[in-house]
């Protein structure tokens, strides 16, 4: 009797070995990379869409023992074809397969899906158009706080006053001069330049005047700066501010001589715009600098002449002009306070010249019209008609002559009112030439000519 043991055996070896395959070649698979395999004792959910979810527990794989029963068979037993065993389906999660890498030529080439058209809102859904934001207006004026540190105190920006100070202004854009005074202060200044929408803060330090008083040559208390009182042995008085012993600022003084004068000080003289009140009367009102007049200012004499102009060192040089009390009227160039240049000059009776004048006389090219029509059109030397010029008369006669000291010298030419014209010489006194004639004849009488 033959043994089947052994071949049992072997099948039984065989189909465990490729049990064990198939399970290795399952999770070498990349399509179950991340599928979970139920183990004795765990729970596995199984979905499906239609049946209830039903839990079940996976059983552990049981080895057939019993052994197999050989059946009679003509046919010979087949040692090629293992024996199948059943293996129960478990579900398996897939995860993606990892894109294989191609190479250009076989990429295809990628289609662009047409874009889609906006949705267009449906009539439930509310439109809102965002309005854009209004711009804000320009501003047209600046901010300008003002304090100070008293109290009391009154504020002017470009002359106007303003009250005192803790102010808030809307000023229009520009230039301001801005000054803060109070009585026994020194006054605060600052100019400034506004913008529009610019806000400017302005603190006012006003400082306190020390009381000054000199007298019988001793400061009082050894203070020279400030405002005060001075007196000297001379007669010489002065109420104003000082500054390390000399008038400077604003001030008044009385001279020993008994002029007056009220106004700006620098250095202990009178330096800026004041007013000087001569004991003879004269009044000066201007500019003033190192003590004298310089610059633009008036002089009123104690006779009724007004000087008006500029000046230096005391004296009218430049531009100006001369009132008499008497009515003479001048216009034009000053020099050491005599006519110079050109001017217009016109005089109580009438007559009047317009030329060039030198230390105070016609000089140069000029007219001079008399008050009876009488005018002089030619040089002048000294104030009087020197050189070539013409006399015309108010009867419309004329001579033209080269002048000489205020009279024809030479050869002269004669016009009469009708028109006739004679030619006549100095030298031959009333013997006169008709024009294109050589006959001798009698001079017409004519004014200014003998």
């Amino acid at each position: 009797m033959v043994d089947f043991r052994p071949i049992l055996f072997a099948n039984a070896l065989a189909l465990m070995l490729l049990v064990t395959a198939g399970f290795a070649s399952l999770e070498r698979t990349p399509d179950f990379v991340g599928a979970h395999y139920p183990r004795p004792g765990d729970t596995t959910t199984v979905v499906d869409k239609k049946a209830p979810a039903v839990e079940h527990k996976a059983q552990a794989p049981q080895t057939d023992t019993t052994p197999a029963i050989a059946t009679t068979t003509s046919a010979p037993i087949s040692h090629t074809e293992p024996a199948k065993a059943e293996v129960t389906p478990q579900p398996v999660i897939a995860s993606p397969e990892p894109a294989r890498p191609q190479s250009p030529e076989s990429t295809p080439p990628v289609k662009t899906a047409p874009a889609t058209p906006a949705a267009t809102p449906t009539p439930t859904q509310a439109v809102v158009k965002a309005e854009p934001p209004k711009p804000k207006p320009k501003p047209t004026t600046g901010h300008l706080v003002l304090r100070s540190n008293v109290v009391g105190d009154e504020v002017h920006i470009n002359g106007k006053s303003y009250g005192p100070t803790k102010l808030d202004l809307k000023l229009e854009p520009g230039t301001y001069k801005v000054e803060v005074s109070k009585s026994g202060f020194k006054p605060w200044t600052d100019d400034i330049r506004l913008k529009a929408g610019q806000e400017m803060t302005l603190h006012a330090l006003l400082d306190a005047y020390t009381t000054v008083e000199f007298r019988n040559g001793v400061w009082r208390g050894g203070v020279m700066s400030g405002d005060g009182t001075y007196v000297d042995k001379t007669g010489l008085s002065y109420k104003g501010e000082f500054d390390k012993g000399q008038f400077q600022g604003n001030g008044t003084a009385h001279f020993p001589d008994g002029s007056v004068y009220d106004g700006e000080w620098s250095e202990g003289q009178m330096n800026g715009q004041g007013t000087l009140t001569k004991a003879n009367g004269d009044n000066y009102t201007g500019q003033f600098k190192d003590g004298k007049y310089s610059g633009q200012g008036t002089l009123t004499t104690a006779n009724g002449d007004i000087y008006t102009g500029q000046w230096v060192g005391g004296t009218l040089n430049g531009q100006g002009t001369l009132t008499t009390k008497a009515g003479l009227l001048y216009v034009g160039g000053f020099l050491n306070g005599q006519f110079q240049g050109q001017g217009k000059i016109t005089y109580p009776d009438g007559r009047h010249y317009e030329g060039g004048f030198t230390k105070g006389q016609f000089h140069g090219q000029g007219t001079e019209i008399y008050a009876d029509g009488t005018k002089y059109v030619g040089q002048f030397i000294n104030g009087e008609y020197h050189g070539d010029g013409v006399l015309y008369n108010p009867n419309g006669s004329k001579i033209a002559a080269t002048f000489r000291f205020g009279k024809p010298y030479g050869q002269v030419t004669l016009t009469t009112p009708e028109g006739d014209i004679f030619t006549a010489r100095t030298s031959e006194p009333g013997v006169c030439y008709r024009q294109n004639s050589y006959r001798a004849t009698q001079c017409p009488p004519l004014s200014g000519w003998k």
